[in-house]
């Protein structure tokens, strides 16, 4: 597990103390620049002691997952065609030995584990540690930056940063309840729960709230047609009633804060304001989506948001595509884009292994953030706050096929 957890480091990116102040500027101190760079070696370092533990079956485990490693070459090529070796080519070989390393990770995982449910808890323990080690740096990062501010604009300032592993918490927290049988364990996961959903509200991050709201109902409603059916009648109802009545009956209910300022005024209850984040963000979709269509086969490079925003509009430079699908398909072109589509469907599709539709809800609930954070928010390279999160659930599939007792012995 150590490799792993220590992998989880990739995660602190452009929200943290590694690159800029707290107040967004490129200030961070010359030996933490250095750490930021040197992160790139931890991928190097898990494939190779993969290999050094076994050559054949490290071997056998690529040629099982070929699609992974045409993926991550597909977006090293694409960083050598934007022929910028100082950016492109870094994150193009920083991502391809990502994916190679979380590919062995769960795949060794599995192994080891033998039974669904030990690798489900290997997987989880991982993830648990792993933000535990990226809330605890950046918390500290607060203190050791001093900016000078109070500590409500230091919260804020950061609150991308801090939202989503503490979000991570919560999913973690759901999904103990509902495998522990033991009543004081249930109230201790219930407990966290409810603090990373207040803490989750406090960073006015909606969509990671909305996510930590419905994953409880997620996990506890059987998959069957007709519930599901009548969980999503309920969904479409609820949201048909709040546009009927009065929002504010609701909105004063809320805790004062700058997450409910945002809800507000998503609801349009506040005067002379309206809900402009999406708007934006549909802006630079458009402008990402003409650069595809100029670099449709092979895209215009990973990390190139500075070079695309800059060609189409000066008012928007350095932003990225706020979308990683999008994003997927402005950098690496249609040859990564398809490549990604047959990796995801392909890991998917090894869902069916899993005969126990509890660890198939489980599953679901571990999903459902790549999908939404992923479309509001850009992970596609290593360094980003939700890209590790986001492979290794994509990955977790992918053990599966492992997990048999007789093929583990015979690969070992």
């Amino acid at each position: 597990m150590l490799p792993i957890i220590l992998f989880f480091l990739l995660t602190i990116g452009n929200y943290s103390f590694f690159r800029y102040s707290i107040f967004g500027n490129g200030s961070a101190p010359a030996m933490l620049q250095l750490i930021s760079q040197l992160r790139f070696l931890l991928p190097v370092w898990i494939i190779l002691y993969a290999f050094r533990f076994s050559y054949s079956l490290s071997t056998r485990i690529i040629k099982d997952n070929i699609d992974v490693l045409l993926l991550g070459l597909s977006w090293l090529l694409s960083s050598l065609i934007s022929m910028d070796s100082n950016s492109y080519l870094l994150y193009g070989t920083w991502s391809l030995f990502c994916f190679l390393a979380v590919l062995l990770f769960i795949s060794y995982t599995a192994i080891i584990s033998r039974k669904t449910e030990f690798f489900y808890n290997n997987i989880q323990r991982t993830i648990w540690i792993g933000n535990s080690i990226v809330l605890v740096l950046g918390v500290s990062s607060l203190f050791i930056i001093k900016p000078g501010a109070g500590p409500y604009n230091i919260i804020f300032s950061s609150n991308t940063f801090w939202a989503y592993p503490t979000m991570a918490f919560g999913i973690l927290s759901a999904i103990q309840m509902r495998l522990h049988r033991e009543k004081k364990r249930k109230l201790l996961y219930l407990f966290i729960y409810c603090v990373a959903l207040y803490l989750v509200y406090l960073s006015a991050r909606r969509t990671p709230l909305f996510i930590l709201l419905i994953s409880p109902f997620l996990l506890y409603i059987p998959l069957r047609l007709p519930y599901i059916l009548l969980f999503s009648f309920l969904l479409t109802t609820t949201a048909a009633l709040m546009s009927a009545v009065d929002l504010r009956t609701f909105t004063n209910l809320l805790p004062e804060s700058y997450a409910k300022y945002r809800i507000e005024r998503m609801l349009g209850l506040i005067k002379g304001r309206e809900e402009t984040s999406y708007n934006d963000r549909q802006k630079i979709w458009d402008i990402y989506l003409d650069s595809f269509y100029e670099n449709p086969v092979m895209g215009a490079g990973l990390a190139a948001n500075e070079r695309i925003t800059e060609q189409y509009n000066q008012d928007l430079d350095g932003y990225s595509a706020h979308n990683t699908f999008i994003g997927l398909v402005a950098e690496t072109g249609l040859l990564g884009t398809l490549l990604f589509i047959t990796f995801l469907l392909r890991s998917l599709g090894k869902l069916v292994q899993l005969r126990n539709p509890l660890f198939l809800q489980v599953y679901i609930v571990l999903f459902l953030p790549t999908l939404l954070i992923n479309w509001v928010e850009y992970n596609l390279i290593p360094g980003q706050i939700f890209f590790l999160y986001s492979v290794v659930i994509w990955m977790l599939p992918r053990g599966l096929p492992y997990l048999s007792s007789n093929r583990a012995a015979s690969l070992i």
